[in-house]
């Protein structure tokens, strides 16, 4: 999945990270993560940013699912 294992690390932190963050399950926020991860790498020149966009694109994702917390009056 990454060619070493720092990368894995730096990846499998912002996953967990994401996860703590929308209290949304590990699992989910991995598949969202890697799926964005793997379509933001067929375009890119420079691979180094693809995780920080990754993470963009998932945290704007689990906010669009989560409901509207209600105004206060």
């Amino acid at each position: 999945m990454y060619p070493d294992s720092s990368n894995e690390t730096h990846h499998q932190r912002a996953i967990e990270f994401l996860a703590r963050e929308s209290q949304a399950p590990v699992s989910e926020v991995a598949q969202l993560y890697e799926e964005a991860r793997a379509k933001l790498e067929v375009g890119a020149r420079i691979r180094s940013f693809v995780g920080i966009f990754a993470l963009r694109n998932v945290r704007k994702a689990l906010r669009q699912r989560r409901p509207a917390k209600p105004k206060a009056t």
